[in-house]
Protein backbone atom coordinates (compact mmCIF):
# COMPACT_ATOMS: atom_id res chain seq x y z
CA UNK A 1 0.00 0.00 0.00
CA UNK A 2 1.31 3.51 -1.19
CA UNK A 3 1.76 6.05 1.70
CA UNK A 4 1.92 9.80 1.84
CA UNK A 5 6.01 10.19 1.19
CA UNK A 6 5.66 14.04 -0.49
CA UNK A 7 6.87 16.97 2.26
CA UNK A 8 4.69 18.02 4.92
CA UNK A 9 3.20 21.79 4.96
CA UNK A 10 1.27 23.33 7.90
CA UNK A 11 1.22 24.25 11.29
CA UNK A 12 4.52 23.75 13.50
CA UNK A 13 5.36 19.82 14.19
CA UNK A 14 7.56 19.69 16.86
CA UNK A 15 8.65 16.74 19.86
CA UNK A 16 5.73 13.80 19.30
CA UNK A 17 4.12 15.62 16.32
CA UNK A 18 7.29 16.08 14.64
CA UNK A 19 6.83 14.93 10.75
CA UNK A 20 9.21 12.47 9.20
CA UNK A 21 11.47 12.87 6.24
CA UNK A 22 9.53 10.68 3.50
CA UNK A 23 11.86 11.16 1.14
CA UNK A 24 14.30 9.46 3.41
CA UNK A 25 12.68 6.93 5.41
CA UNK A 26 12.15 5.71 2.22
CA UNK A 27 15.40 6.09 0.39
CA UNK A 28 17.77 5.06 3.04
CA UNK A 29 16.54 1.33 3.36
CA UNK A 30 16.30 1.06 -0.29
CA UNK A 31 20.01 2.11 -0.49
CA UNK A 32 20.56 -1.01 2.12
CA UNK A 33 18.97 -3.26 -0.87
CA UNK A 34 22.43 -2.44 -2.61
CA UNK A 35 20.51 -2.90 -5.70
CA UNK A 36 23.26 -3.39 -8.63
CA UNK A 37 22.51 -0.32 -10.86
CA UNK A 38 21.47 2.89 -9.17
CA UNK A 39 20.37 6.51 -10.72
CA UNK A 40 18.97 7.54 -7.76
CA UNK A 41 21.86 10.18 -7.04
CA UNK A 42 20.98 13.76 -6.13
CA UNK A 43 24.69 14.90 -6.84
CA UNK A 44 28.13 13.90 -8.42
CA UNK A 45 29.25 10.77 -7.78
CA UNK A 46 33.03 12.40 -8.07
CA UNK A 47 36.12 10.50 -5.94
CA UNK A 48 38.82 12.93 -4.51
CA UNK A 49 42.06 11.47 -4.14
CA UNK A 50 43.22 13.11 -0.62
CA UNK A 51 45.94 11.18 -0.49
CA UNK A 52 47.74 12.97 -3.09
CA UNK A 53 46.07 16.33 -2.17
CA UNK A 54 46.98 16.26 1.59
CA UNK A 55 49.79 13.98 1.81
CA UNK A 56 51.43 13.94 4.46
CA UNK A 57 48.94 15.95 6.62
CA UNK A 58 46.31 13.98 6.42
CA UNK A 59 48.21 12.45 9.71
CA UNK A 60 47.05 15.98 10.63
CA UNK A 61 43.10 16.39 10.00
CA UNK A 62 42.02 16.28 13.57
CA UNK A 63 43.95 19.02 14.51
CA UNK A 64 41.98 21.90 15.48
CA UNK A 65 42.39 24.49 12.52
CA UNK A 66 42.37 27.33 15.03
CA UNK A 67 45.77 26.33 15.80
CA UNK A 68 47.15 27.08 12.44
CA UNK A 69 44.87 30.38 11.79
CA UNK A 70 42.71 28.61 9.35
CA UNK A 71 39.70 30.59 8.81
CA UNK A 72 36.58 28.55 6.47
CA UNK A 73 34.92 31.67 5.45
CA UNK A 74 37.89 32.81 3.30
CA UNK A 75 37.79 29.58 0.80
CA UNK A 76 33.96 30.76 0.13
CA UNK A 77 34.69 34.51 0.20
CA UNK A 78 37.69 33.82 -2.07
CA UNK A 79 35.65 31.50 -4.25
CA UNK A 80 32.73 33.87 -4.73
CA UNK A 81 34.69 37.21 -4.44
CA UNK A 82 32.85 38.68 -1.37
CA UNK A 83 33.78 39.71 2.56
CA UNK A 84 33.72 36.85 4.40
CA UNK A 85 31.95 38.95 6.89
CA UNK A 86 29.09 37.78 4.71
CA UNK A 87 30.08 33.98 5.24
CA UNK A 88 29.01 31.21 7.98
CA UNK A 89 30.11 27.96 7.72
CA UNK A 90 28.16 25.10 9.04
CA UNK A 91 28.03 21.55 8.83
CA UNK A 92 26.05 20.85 5.66
CA UNK A 93 23.26 22.76 3.68
CA UNK A 94 20.61 21.41 5.75
CA UNK A 95 22.13 22.79 8.96
CA UNK A 96 22.50 26.57 7.10
CA UNK A 97 18.96 26.58 6.34
CA UNK A 98 18.27 26.23 9.91
CA UNK A 99 20.57 28.35 10.87
CA UNK A 100 18.79 30.62 8.41
CA UNK A 101 15.76 30.52 9.27
CA UNK A 102 16.51 31.24 12.56
CA UNK A 103 18.41 34.19 12.35
CA UNK A 104 15.38 35.63 10.36
CA UNK A 105 11.99 33.89 10.39
CA UNK A 106 10.78 35.84 13.37
CA UNK A 107 8.80 38.66 13.20
CA UNK A 108 8.23 39.87 16.40
CA UNK A 109 4.75 42.36 15.11
CA UNK A 110 3.02 39.79 13.32
CA UNK A 111 2.27 35.98 13.84
CA UNK A 112 3.35 35.42 9.93
CA UNK A 113 4.22 32.40 8.20
CA UNK A 114 7.14 30.98 6.37
CA UNK A 115 5.94 30.55 2.39
CA UNK A 116 7.99 27.52 0.60
CA UNK A 117 8.09 26.12 -2.49
CA UNK A 118 6.62 23.21 -3.99
CA UNK A 119 7.81 20.82 -5.29
CA UNK A 120 10.57 20.73 -2.83
CA UNK A 121 13.05 18.46 -1.30
CA UNK A 122 11.30 18.04 2.55
CA UNK A 123 14.44 19.13 4.82
CA UNK A 124 14.12 22.02 2.77
CA UNK A 125 9.80 22.28 3.63
CA UNK A 126 9.42 20.77 7.17
CA UNK A 127 13.18 22.79 8.56
CA UNK A 128 10.50 25.74 9.54
CA UNK A 129 8.11 23.35 10.98
CA UNK A 130 10.40 21.69 13.54
CA UNK A 131 11.63 25.09 14.42
CA UNK A 132 8.30 26.29 15.66
CA UNK A 133 6.89 28.19 12.21
CA UNK A 134 3.30 27.17 10.23
CA UNK A 135 4.62 26.79 6.24
CA UNK A 136 2.01 27.34 3.55
CA UNK A 137 3.41 25.96 0.40
CA UNK A 138 3.46 28.23 -3.13
CA UNK A 139 3.63 26.04 -6.47
CA UNK A 140 6.57 25.82 -9.57
CA UNK A 141 4.32 24.67 -12.69
CA UNK A 142 5.14 22.51 -15.89
CA UNK A 143 5.35 24.12 -18.68
CA UNK A 144 2.50 24.46 -20.51
CA UNK A 145 3.65 23.35 -23.74
CA UNK A 146 5.56 20.01 -21.97
CA UNK A 147 9.29 21.88 -22.11
CA UNK A 148 11.15 24.73 -20.62
CA UNK A 149 10.91 26.41 -17.50
CA UNK A 150 8.40 25.33 -14.68
CA UNK A 151 6.88 28.83 -14.05
CA UNK A 152 5.22 29.90 -11.32
CA UNK A 153 1.33 31.89 -10.91
CA UNK A 154 2.35 35.30 -9.68
CA UNK A 155 -1.08 35.84 -8.59
CA UNK A 156 -0.98 32.56 -5.81
CA UNK A 157 2.62 33.58 -4.88
CA UNK A 158 2.00 37.30 -4.20
CA UNK A 159 -1.21 36.10 -2.04
CA UNK A 160 0.93 34.52 -0.11
CA UNK A 161 3.82 36.87 0.36
CA UNK A 162 1.73 39.26 1.75
CA UNK A 163 1.45 36.57 4.59
CA UNK A 164 4.72 35.71 4.71
CA UNK A 165 7.96 37.02 6.42
CA UNK A 166 10.62 34.37 4.56
CA UNK A 167 10.40 32.49 1.84
CA UNK A 168 12.55 29.39 0.79
CA UNK A 169 13.08 28.16 -2.03
CA UNK A 170 15.63 25.86 -4.50
CA UNK A 171 16.52 27.28 -7.54
CA UNK A 172 17.28 24.27 -9.53
CA UNK A 173 14.19 22.50 -9.25
CA UNK A 174 14.11 19.16 -7.43
CA UNK A 175 13.31 16.83 -8.78
CA UNK A 176 13.29 18.48 -12.40
CA UNK A 177 16.46 19.98 -12.52
CA UNK A 178 15.30 23.57 -14.05
CA UNK A 179 16.34 26.66 -12.70
CA UNK A 180 13.99 29.66 -12.03
CA UNK A 181 12.59 31.59 -15.53
CA UNK A 182 14.50 34.65 -15.27
CA UNK A 183 11.47 36.33 -15.51
CA UNK A 184 9.93 34.69 -12.38
CA UNK A 185 13.21 35.15 -10.55
CA UNK A 186 13.40 39.00 -10.53
CA UNK A 187 9.59 39.35 -9.80
CA UNK A 188 10.30 37.09 -6.53
CA UNK A 189 13.04 39.39 -5.67
CA UNK A 190 11.29 42.90 -6.02
CA UNK A 191 7.96 41.23 -4.84
CA UNK A 192 9.78 39.69 -1.29
CA UNK A 193 11.97 43.26 -1.20
CA UNK A 194 8.46 45.37 -1.13
CA UNK A 195 6.90 42.91 1.17
CA UNK A 196 9.63 42.77 3.08
CA UNK A 197 10.07 39.17 2.80
CA UNK A 198 13.59 37.14 3.69
CA UNK A 199 14.83 34.64 0.83
CA UNK A 200 16.31 31.77 1.43
CA UNK A 201 17.49 30.05 -1.44
CA UNK A 202 19.13 26.46 -1.42
CA UNK A 203 21.68 26.79 -4.12
CA UNK A 204 23.32 23.42 -3.50
CA UNK A 205 23.19 22.49 -7.45
CA UNK A 206 23.23 25.83 -8.79
CA UNK A 207 27.60 25.40 -9.52
CA UNK A 208 26.42 23.18 -12.00
CA UNK A 209 25.66 26.07 -14.37
CA UNK A 210 28.36 28.20 -13.16
CA UNK A 211 28.57 28.89 -17.17
CA UNK A 212 25.31 29.56 -17.91
CA UNK A 213 24.11 32.72 -19.17
CA UNK A 214 21.49 32.46 -16.93
CA UNK A 215 23.57 31.71 -13.67
CA UNK A 216 22.47 34.19 -10.55
CA UNK A 217 23.48 33.86 -7.23
CA UNK A 218 20.60 35.16 -4.62
CA UNK A 219 22.50 36.06 -2.30
CA UNK A 220 23.65 38.68 -4.57
CA UNK A 221 20.09 40.26 -4.93
CA UNK A 222 19.30 42.47 -2.12
CA UNK A 223 19.95 42.78 1.70
CA UNK A 224 16.94 40.77 2.03
CA UNK A 225 18.60 37.47 0.01
CA UNK A 226 20.63 34.57 1.49
CA UNK A 227 22.38 31.80 -0.17
CA UNK A 228 22.73 28.14 1.42
CA UNK A 229 24.98 25.96 -0.49
CA UNK A 230 27.67 23.08 0.43
CA UNK A 231 30.20 20.71 -0.66
CA UNK A 232 27.87 18.22 -1.15
CA UNK A 233 25.76 17.68 -4.67
CA UNK A 234 27.92 19.40 -7.36
CA UNK A 235 31.53 18.74 -5.82
CA UNK A 236 30.84 14.78 -4.13
CA UNK A 237 31.72 15.78 -0.82
CA UNK A 238 28.56 15.04 1.36
CA UNK A 239 30.55 12.79 3.90
CA UNK A 240 32.25 15.93 5.24
CA UNK A 241 29.47 17.84 5.86
CA UNK A 242 30.77 21.80 5.02
CA UNK A 243 28.01 23.76 3.90
CA UNK A 244 27.61 27.66 4.60
CA UNK A 245 25.05 30.38 4.08
CA UNK A 246 25.89 33.94 2.66
CA UNK A 247 23.69 37.01 3.70
CA UNK A 248 24.52 40.59 4.38
CA UNK A 249 26.98 41.58 7.30
CA UNK A 250 23.85 41.66 9.05
CA UNK A 251 22.42 39.03 8.82
CA UNK A 252 25.19 36.82 8.73
CA UNK A 253 26.53 38.74 11.94
CA UNK A 254 22.97 37.08 13.42
CA UNK A 255 23.12 34.23 12.03
CA UNK A 256 26.64 33.55 13.17
CA UNK A 257 25.39 33.59 16.78
CA UNK A 258 23.13 31.52 16.17
CA UNK A 259 25.65 28.74 14.96
CA UNK A 260 27.68 28.70 17.74
CA UNK A 261 24.40 29.08 20.10
CA UNK A 262 23.53 25.85 18.77
CA UNK A 263 27.38 24.27 17.55
CA UNK A 264 29.67 26.12 19.15
CA UNK A 265 32.37 25.51 16.45
CA UNK A 266 32.61 24.10 12.79
CA UNK A 267 34.26 20.58 12.76
CA UNK A 268 38.30 21.00 12.02
CA UNK A 269 38.56 17.61 9.84
CA UNK A 270 35.74 19.00 8.09
CA UNK A 271 37.67 22.51 7.62
CA UNK A 272 41.10 20.98 6.52
CA UNK A 273 39.62 18.08 3.80
CA UNK A 274 37.36 21.31 2.20
CA UNK A 275 40.28 23.63 2.15
CA UNK A 276 42.65 20.77 0.43
CA UNK A 277 39.89 21.17 -2.43
CA UNK A 278 38.51 24.75 -2.62
CA UNK A 279 40.65 26.12 -5.21
CA UNK A 280 40.58 22.64 -7.45
CA UNK A 281 36.36 23.15 -7.54
CA UNK A 282 36.65 23.12 -11.33
CA UNK A 283 37.08 19.50 -11.38
CA UNK A 284 33.79 18.15 -10.58
CA UNK A 285 32.40 21.11 -12.23
CA UNK A 286 33.70 19.47 -15.73
CA UNK A 287 33.04 16.04 -14.67
CA UNK A 288 29.63 17.02 -14.45
CA UNK A 289 29.67 18.48 -18.31
CA UNK A 290 31.48 15.23 -19.21
CA UNK A 291 28.72 13.01 -17.54
CA UNK A 292 26.48 15.09 -19.39
CA UNK A 293 27.95 14.80 -23.01
CA UNK A 294 28.58 10.94 -22.54
CA UNK A 295 25.01 9.55 -21.03
CA UNK A 296 22.35 11.70 -21.81
CA UNK A 297 22.35 10.58 -25.36
CA UNK A 298 21.64 7.34 -23.75
CA UNK A 299 18.54 8.46 -21.93
CA UNK A 300 17.11 10.66 -24.80
CA UNK A 301 17.25 7.50 -26.69
CA UNK A 302 15.43 5.40 -24.33
CA UNK A 303 13.05 7.40 -23.42
CA UNK A 304 12.45 7.95 -27.36
CA UNK A 305 11.76 4.48 -27.48
CA UNK A 306 8.99 4.46 -25.09
CA UNK A 307 7.81 7.36 -26.69
CA UNK A 308 7.76 9.23 -23.51
CA UNK A 309 8.44 13.20 -23.72
CA UNK A 310 11.48 14.45 -21.93
CA UNK A 311 11.65 18.00 -20.54
CA UNK A 312 15.61 17.68 -20.27
CA UNK A 313 17.42 20.50 -18.20
CA UNK A 314 20.21 22.62 -19.62
CA UNK A 315 22.31 22.01 -16.58
CA UNK A 316 22.36 20.02 -13.21
CA UNK A 317 22.87 15.99 -12.57
CA UNK A 318 18.89 14.86 -12.77
CA UNK A 319 15.68 15.31 -14.30
CA UNK A 320 12.74 14.00 -14.23
CA UNK A 321 9.77 12.36 -16.51
CA UNK A 322 6.25 10.87 -16.88
CA UNK A 323 5.75 7.29 -16.99
CA UNK A 324 3.79 5.76 -19.68
CA UNK A 325 0.19 5.62 -18.64
CA UNK A 326 0.50 7.44 -15.59
CA UNK A 327 1.99 5.11 -13.92
CA UNK A 328 2.59 4.95 -9.83
CA UNK A 329 6.51 5.74 -9.83
CA UNK A 330 6.89 4.46 -5.91
CA UNK A 331 4.97 1.25 -6.95
CA UNK A 332 7.32 1.22 -10.35
CA UNK A 333 10.55 1.55 -8.47
CA UNK A 334 9.48 -0.77 -5.93
CA UNK A 335 8.07 -3.37 -8.42
CA UNK A 336 9.57 -3.32 -11.81
CA UNK A 337 12.76 -1.70 -10.89
CA UNK A 338 13.43 -3.84 -8.07
CA UNK A 339 12.87 -7.02 -10.24
CA UNK A 340 15.62 -5.57 -12.28
CA UNK A 341 18.05 -4.32 -9.17
CA UNK A 342 17.73 -0.58 -10.09
CA UNK A 343 16.94 1.95 -7.81
CA UNK A 344 15.37 5.59 -9.27
CA UNK A 345 13.47 8.24 -7.13
CA UNK A 346 9.65 8.49 -7.16
CA UNK A 347 8.37 11.85 -7.60
CA UNK A 348 6.32 11.70 -4.77
CA UNK A 349 8.79 12.32 -2.94
CA UNK A 350 8.85 16.00 -3.66
CA UNK A 351 4.88 16.48 -4.17
CA UNK A 352 1.66 15.07 -4.40
CA UNK A 353 1.41 15.92 -7.85
CA UNK A 354 4.30 13.93 -8.71
CA UNK A 355 2.63 10.64 -8.37
CA UNK A 356 4.20 9.54 -11.63
CA UNK A 357 6.90 11.36 -12.21
CA UNK A 358 10.54 9.60 -11.84
CA UNK A 359 13.91 11.03 -11.07
CA UNK A 360 16.81 9.84 -12.51
CA UNK A 361 20.40 11.31 -11.99
CA UNK A 362 23.48 10.98 -14.98
CA UNK A 363 25.81 11.92 -12.44
CA UNK A 364 27.89 8.61 -12.59
CA UNK A 365 30.12 7.11 -14.23
CA UNK A 366 29.54 6.20 -17.71
CA UNK A 367 30.16 2.44 -17.75
CA UNK A 368 27.48 2.22 -14.68
CA UNK A 369 25.35 4.83 -16.08
CA UNK A 370 24.93 2.17 -19.40
CA UNK A 371 23.77 -0.75 -17.24
CA UNK A 372 21.60 1.34 -15.18
CA UNK A 373 19.60 2.43 -18.61
CA UNK A 374 19.92 -0.87 -20.16
CA UNK A 375 17.38 -2.23 -16.52
CA UNK A 376 15.85 1.18 -16.95
CA UNK A 377 14.32 0.00 -19.90
CA UNK A 378 13.63 -3.77 -18.56
CA UNK A 379 11.77 -1.97 -16.28
CA UNK A 380 9.77 0.01 -18.63
CA UNK A 381 8.90 -2.83 -20.68
CA UNK A 382 7.37 -4.39 -17.78
CA UNK A 383 4.66 -1.68 -17.58
CA UNK A 384 3.28 -3.56 -20.74
CA UNK A 385 3.52 -6.55 -19.71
Amino acid sequence: MVTTKWPYHGKPARGVNTKGIGYLDWYIPRLREKRKFDLSHSGLQFEWDFDSLIGEELSNVAKHHIIDKIDPREFIAQKEGISKDRVVVTHGATQALQVALLSVGHNLDQDKIIAVESPSYAPVSQTANLLGYSTIPVHRNPPESGFGHWRIDKNEWSNVLEKASVLMFTPILNPVGWDLHPDDRNWIIQTCKKNSVHIIADEVYSDSMVNHPDSVKIYDCGEHCISINSLTKVHGLGSIRFGWLIASESVAKQAQDVFRTVEGMISSPSVRLAKAVFNKLDQPVKKITELREKNLPLLRDLLQSHGIDWNEPEYGVFGAFKLPGERNSLEFVDDECFKESLLAVPGCMFSEDMKSWLRVAWSIEHEDFVKGIEALDKALNRIAL
